[in-house]
């Protein structure tokens, strides 16, 4: 499975990088995504330099979560990035777009794992909310095994190929292969 986390806001951003990195990392097949809004945080050179150019906007340390914009971007309004930001989670995570980056993996059964744990990650939410509050995570434990048992180096490859032949380095993104070994837990129903 590959987690891509990706920031919006950078000085070269405009209107058509939420479109355009939505639909590389479905057509890349990358299984959940995040999305940050870039944040100047106090004492970095990114910070001393928007405020130099007096570029930010609010020193409400609550809004510096990467979900606020705090500083004015240079080639975006700032409720264009925040409207970017948000458009950007509903559409990776529609159900036609978890179907086709399901479809970009090369066996049924990755394409079923990617299928199932970005449907688990975000659509079910509220269910395993339910499922952790009623202390009853041990009883799908065996679900969490087989979506997130060891898949081959297949497509750490194929992601690494994609962001080479995109112009990125492949050093600076994050893949990984997960494996979950049996926990020895306590059956389900028994007490914790």
């Amino acid at each position: 499975m590959i987690n891509g986390s990706f920031v919006f806001g950078m000085d070269d951003d405009d209107e058509d990088v939420f479109r355009r990195t939505v639909d590389w990392a479905i057509e890349h097949g990358v299984t959940t995504a995040t999305f940050h809004i870039q944040t100047p945080y106090p004492g970095t050179r990114l910070f001393a330099r928007m405020e130099q150019e007096g570029r930010i906007v609010t020193r409400d340390w609550n809004l510096y979560d990467t979900r606020h914009v705090v500083y004015r971007p240079a080639r975006l309004k700032p409720e264009t990035l925040k409207a970017g930001y948000d458009r950007a989670y509903r559409e990776f995570y529609r159900w036609s777009a978890i179907g086709r980056a399901s479809l970009s993996h090369g066996t049924v059964k990755h394409q079923a794992k990617h299928f199932f744990y970005a449907a688990g990650w975000k659509k079910l939410e509220p269910l395993w909310d339910v499922v952790i509050r009623a202390r009853q995570l041990r009883c799908m434990t065996p679900l969490l095994e087989a979506v997130l048992s060891k898949l081959t180096r297949d497509t750490e490859r194929r992601v690494a190929t994609a962001l080479h032949q995109s112009g990125r380095d492949s050093d600076t993104a994050t893949s990984s292969s997960f494996v979950i070994e049996p926990s020895g837990a306590p059956a389900c129903g028994d007490a914790p």
